[in-house]
């Protein structure tokens, strides 16, 4: 399978086409070992959120909207991005009644295609924070594949892995659950921009628990996997 992956993918090169190439650009994230030394107090934050036709990136579901939050350091700067997503397949009901968004909701909206490039220049240099961030990763991640062929390289922080390290109670733990041990107001569940908003309240509980500030974010990375 790793030959079959490396045959059909290993030639891609960078895209001529300079909206492409612009989006190609900022997934590379040339800053990514500076972004690393970065004390917490000072790293630019972005935490996503998203709701979707479903739980399988690779398997056919597609995102129908997305929330982005931008934090300096614990503070939230008050820059917000969110989009609903043309999917261009039926929502199913399933998935209606938990997000609530219909396929009237996303008929005239864009397409994940069309609203990479703001998404991604929304990303730039951030380190990525969500519950369960790589659920929404995988998502853009196979778009980016499939149009400029390469992926996000930006750090990663779980809001569930974080709770983990903290409490050293392993397990799988939802959002409202490890909001309401971190005496974080649930707001607007199963909304992307709601949810963002919990898991940023959540994240800024716990980095205050699990590290100095003035410590670069690596170290609060780390904790993700040296706590447990």
């Amino acid at each position: 399978m790793q030959q079959l992956y490396q045959k059909l993918f290993s030639n891609r090169t960078v895209p001529d086409d300079p909206r492409l190439r612009k989006l190609w650009e900022a997934c590379q994230l040339n800053t990514r070992r500076s972004l690393l030394n970065t004390p917490v107090s000072q790293c630019r934050f972005v935490v996503i959120d998203t709701e979707t036709t479903g739980f399988h990136a690779y398997g056919g579901d597609e995102i129908v909207s997305i929330a982005l939050l931008e934090y300096r350091g614990l503070q939230a700067t008050g820059k917000e991005y969110y989009q609903l997503i043309n999917p261009r397949r039926v929502i199913p009901d399933s998935s209606r009644h938990i997000h609530g968004i219909s396929n009237e909701d996303v008929e005239n909206a864009p397409t994940l295609e069309s609203a990479l490039p703001e998404i991604v220049g929304f990303l730039q240099d951030g380190v990525l924070v969500g519950h369960h961030v790589q659920f929404d990763i995988r998502f853009l991640n196979r778009k980016l594949y499939q149009e400029i062929g390469c992926k996000l390289k930006h750090p990663t922080l779980d809001t569930m892995l974080m709770y983990q390290a903290w409490s050293g109670q392993l397990g799988h733990y939802e959002l409202e659950q490890v909001a309401q041990r971190c005496r974080v107001e649930v707001q607007q569940r199963h909304n992307a921009l709601g949810d963002a908003r919990t898991a940023a309240a959540i994240f800024t509980v716990l980095a205050r628990h699990l590290v100095e500030l003035n410590t670069p974010v690596k170290s609060l990375i780390n904790q993700q996997i040296n706590e447990l």
